[in-house]
């Protein structure tokens, strides 16, 4: 790869289906693509990021119909709508692929043309289950009982046409090779799920339809148009800028990251790259596979009335708030509760109590004791350069884990970020360093203490500006800095402020959020009831008290090695850290504990189990049937904080 090359960084979102409005679930994985992209522009990187819609599906055909309109002046309106959420959200330069549009035509028509003379594709006819609302084909032993989607849980029906078919078959060594010897697909549970059903022995994948008309159509046989999912597929590659017509012209194809949810990685995973193959392009590089959010009984869907909108939130917080939700309440691959509460909680505590207050207390410090003006003449104590060093640590943690080497972990880098944010606040609360302004013979050691915080608040603003790029410009400018945040490098973090600059007056940017209590519906009077017999194994409070249940944070987990059920797991207990061994492999993946904040009895008497020391114990509900689920925390707590 050359040097140019080398600075090019590819990635995409999904191509999202336009038959409904976006909302929050649709936002998330085009927010975090968005965030990465001004991470990696920061980084020195040329960017690309490619999103866009999904349009010629029967579902499209049908929502067209509903709406009593044609299919392609029903997705003009609806694409329009995506536009117009991308840029409520704060979305970055982008290009938008349609799949009705000509480019992208006449790029599937070659490249499918390309593997039929190949014999990679064969005419055939399909039998079997299809979901409309999912767009996708399933055997019997794939659906739920009742004959139901295992994704949406709908009713499938039953569809038998002529149909042609890519030869997958003739690429299992290849794709067992390529999912088993690299990092292509992260989290890697998620390579393991694909990894597992390959083995299991690829059966060749339908690439055609017969019954539908809206489409593209087969350039050897215009009685059948390309499957919706393998037609999307390739929106990629028309993103990427990649000319048929002249193949060795520069284009950012192959893509570094394809981020999407865990519904779809089968097709990105397996079906994308033996079509490339089969083509001869390289595969993407990379893929990131998130989890659901889950709003109320299921995961976020259009679909099954499950959403909240992006206006809805906006309104609230700002895109910003919710892009600073959306990167911090869970790492990514997990899946992760969302509602306007949580979504606000953030924000006051985290953006507001926390960042917002430390801006103030160092304008106001400003202000009141140099005029505004940062002082020239300092003198630093060894608190304030041991303050300087933390922050410095924690921030280029962070810039580390936001990166493709840590596997964007933003969760974590965000953490790392605001531990150095309430570094700072303990540090004015304990050092209160305005009492030495109050003396003037000690005014240049209270400007040492004063610019290693204002020093700390710039580093905030340029490490925050991929995830919070409106607030982090407004705070750049309330310093009194000029230019845009964005044009900065990520290692200008570490540069100091410019002493003698002029600091501007303080303005909100985290006004707090009050949500409209709910109304508590009537509760009728219950009938009274004899009162029942104690069970034999009752107990009192005072017994109960002493089992001393806290908050612990899983800060990583591994298998104990000759033990199929034990995982072995480091856990924050906000007191230096404990290990724990617990007999949940059968039922978790020991990546998928990472980040889990857990309730766990701390006071049990230490054990070694296979060798290995165990310091406490989790807990869990198990049901007859052997089924396992763990007890957890419904939204991140202090580690250490006590279970009442």
């Amino acid at each position: 790869m050359d040097d140019q090359r080398a600075k090019r960084f590819y990635l995409t979102t999904p191509i999202y289906y336009v038959n409904a409005r976006p909302h929050l679930g649709t936002a998330y994985t085009t927010i975090i693509a968005d965030i990465i992209a001004r991470f990696m522009r920061m980084q020195g990187y040329e960017v690309l990021l490619v999103t866009g819609s999904d349009e010629n599906s029967q579902k499209i055909v049908e929502a067209a119909q509903a709406a009593g309109k044609d299919p392609l002046a029903f997705c003009d309106e609806m694409a329009q709508l995506y536009y117009e959420a991308w840029r409520e959200l704060g979305i970055s330069l982008y290009e938008y692929v349609r799949t009705t549009e000509e480019r992208h035509r006449q790029l599937v028509q070659h490249f499918f043309s390309r593997l039929y003379e190949k014999d990679d594709i064969y005419q055939g006819s399909y039998s079997g289950h299809y979901c409309t609302p999912c767009e996708t084909f399933y055997t019997d032993k794939e659906l739920l009982e009742g004959g139901l989607c295992p994704k949406c849980e709908r009713p499938t029906h039953e569809v038998a046409e002529e149909a042609y078919f890519f030869r997958l078959s003739n690429y299992q060594e290849y794709l067992e090779n390529e999912l088993s010897t690299t990092d292509f697909v992260i989290p890697e549970f998620r390579r393991n799920e694909m990894l597992s059903r390959v083995r299991e022995g690829l059966q060749d994948v339908c690439i055609s339809r017969s019954s539908l008309k809206w489409g593209i159509p087969l350039p050897w046989d215009e009685g059948h148009v390309f499957y919706v999912w393998v037609d999307a597929l390739l929106a990629y590659l028309t993103g990427s800028g990649y000319d048929f017509t002249q193949p060795e012209k520069p284009c950012s194809w192959p893509a570094q990251l394809n981020l999407m949810a865990k519904d779809i990685p089968w097709f990105h995973a397996v079906i994308f790259p033996a079509m490339l193959k089969s083509y001869g392009l390289p595969r993407v590089e990379q893929m990131l596979v998130h989890g659901y959010w889950l709003y109320g009984t299921g995961k976020m869907s259009k679909s099954r009335g499950q959403t909240i909108t992006p206006r809805e939130v906006i309104d609230l917080v700002g895109a910003d708030g919710l892009r600073y939700f959306y990167a911090r309440e869970v790492p990514l691959g997990l899946d992760g509760s969302i509602s306007l509460e949580a979504i606000v909680n953030r924000y006051n505590y985290d953006l507001g109590n926390d960042l917002g207050n430390l801006l103030n207390r160092v304008l106001t410090m400003t202000h009141k004791y140099f005029g505004g003006v940062v002082p020239e003449v300092v003198e630093y104590r060894d608190s304030d350069l041991e303050l300087r060093e933390a922050v410095q640590q924690s921030l280029r943690e962070a810039v580390k884990l936001y990166g493709r080497g840590e596997g964007y972990q933003l969760s974590r880098a965000l953490e790392e970020v605001f531990a150095a944010v309430r570094c700072c606040n303990q540090f004015v609360d304990t050092r209160k360093p305005w009492v030495l302004g109050k003396q003037p013979d000690k005014l240049s050691e209270f400007a040492g203490a004063f610019c290693v915080l204002l020093d700390s608040v710039r580093a905030f603003a340029v490490v925050l500006t991929p995830v919070i790029p409106h607030a982090a410009q407004a705070i750049w400018e309330q310093i009194g800095l000029s230019g845009k945040v964005e044009d900065c490098a990520m290692e200008d973090a570490f540069s100091e402020y410019p002493r003698g600059g002029r600091i501007g007056e303080a303005q909100p940017i985290f006004p707090r959020v009050e949500l409209a209590a709910p109304e508590e519906p009537p509760v009728a009077d219950e009938p009274k009831e004899k009162e029942a017999e104690m069970p034999e194994n009752v107990i009192e409070f005072n017994d109960f008290m002493k089992v001393e249940i806290i908050a612990a944070k899983v800060l990583s987990a591994e298998r104990v090695e000759g033990a199929d059920k034990l995982i072995k797991m480091k856990v924050d207990d906000g007191a230096g850290g404990r290990w724990m061994v617990a007999g949940i492999a059968p039922w978790y993946e020991p990546e998928a504990l990472v980040g889990m904040c857990l309730p766990i009895v701390a006071n049990l008497r230490p054990a070694k189990i296979r060798g290995e020391l165990s310091e406490g114990m989790l807990l869990a509900a198990q049901d007859d049937a052997g089924n396992l689920a763990l007890v957890l925390l419904d939204k991140d707590i202090a580690p250490g904080s006590r279970v009442k």
